[in-house]
């Protein structure tokens, strides 16, 4: 009896496969972000919590991206990603001075 009712609950958990393990099984990089945390007092500490497959590791690794640990080449993945957004997302700073970008009424850029 035990036999059979740990048999059903086998069958019942291959059936509720996750997203990360259909990626794993077709070869396919995943990454997913599992919990975000911010300091209320500090809102600029905080982290992510970041689950994956080692299949997006080795594509990382496929593209440059280092460390001694699978744990390691993710955080130069997501700290890369990270410089990458705020450099989009700030100003261009040139000698410690920001640059300044204005949008004229005749279309073009202001540049000082």
């Amino acid at each position: 009896m035990l036999d059979k009712l740990k048999n059903i609950f086998n069958k019942q958990q291959k059936l509720e496969k996750t997203a990360k393990d259909l990626a794993t099984e077709r070869g396919e990089p995943y990454i997913k972000v599992l919990d975000t945390n911010v300091d209320p007092k500090n809102p600029k500490y905080g982290y992510f919590e970041l689950d994956w497959n080692q299949h997006f590791v080795e594509n990382l690794k496929k593209h440059g991206f280092s460390g001694n640990t699978d744990e390691e080449v993710v955080d130069h993945w997501f700290s890369v990603l990270c410089n990458t957004i705020a450099d989009e997302a700030t100003p261009l700073a040139t000698d410690n001075a920001i640059v300044k970008e204005a949008k004229r009424e005749d279309g073009k850029t202001e540049i000082s």
